[in-house]
């Protein structure tokens, strides 16, 4: 459930606003066959208003870390948390976002067939999603795998003019479909997802394993 704010959201990535802690967690996080949780957890919160869907992410993690420093760079070779996004009624057609630790972003529209079939794949990275605004901020030293750190966090405005909408909120009661990801690098790497996909190798590009993201009018 993402439930409607009207407190104004700084994005700057520190997550003070009362809406966020109103905000309900969308749910544990599992390893991409589904099979356990992560070693490394992460949360997600939604909320939004007539402007703006905005997500907050909070990964732990031990050692933050990033060399790519360019927009559409392939962050997910790296560290990221992610969300891919269906606003309309085709769950094929959706916006893919990625965030990194240097708050370097990967966007793109996706065509993908519902079983994750990635030769039919269509990726438009040429696309932006003009006015997104994000921030992080790390607990820890970035770069720095000498000492042991403890989280980053995330805090993303999307507007819905950009993401399939024509500048149009969701109604009370509307449902998208959505899922949330994070990749980290550590040992062997670790694939977890909000929605496991339930394919190895790991692929997140399946779009019939969406969850369901319903929007409320009624503040959080």
């Amino acid at each position: 459930i993402c439930r409607k704010t009207a407190e104004a959201i700084s994005i700057d990535g520190h997550l003070t606003e009362a809406a966020w802690s109103r905000a309900e967690l969308a749910g544990d996080f599992v390893l991409n066959d589904g099979t356990e949780k992560p070693q490394l957890p992460t949360e997600v919160k939604m909320c939004w208003d007539e402007s703006n869907l905005y997500l907050a992410f909070v990964a732990v993690d031990t050692d933050i870390w990033g060399k790519m420093r360019k927009r559409d760079d392939p962050i997910y070779e790296e560290e990221v948390v992610e969300t891919f996004l269906s606003s309309g009624g085709d769950v094929t057609q959706y916006f893919e976002l990625e965030f990194s630790p240097h708050n370097v972003v990967f966007d793109a529209r996706i065509e993908c067939p519902e079983s994750g079939d990635r030769r039919k794949m269509k990726a438009d990275v040429g696309w932006d999603c003009e006015g997104l605004k994000s921030a992080v901020q790390v607990v820890g030293t970035l770069d720095d795998s000498s000492d042991v750190d403890e989280r980053w966090t995330v805090e993303v405005a999307l507007p819905f003019a950009s993401i399939g909408r024509d500048g149009k909120p969701p109604a009370d009661g509307e449902e998208w479909r959505a899922n949330f990801y994070r990749i980290d690098q550590a040992g062997g790497g670790e694939f977890s997802c909000w929605s496991p996909t339930l394919v190895l190798p790991p692929n997140f590009h399946v779009p019939a394993r969406f969850g369901r993201l319903r929007f409320s009018g009624e503040a959080g």
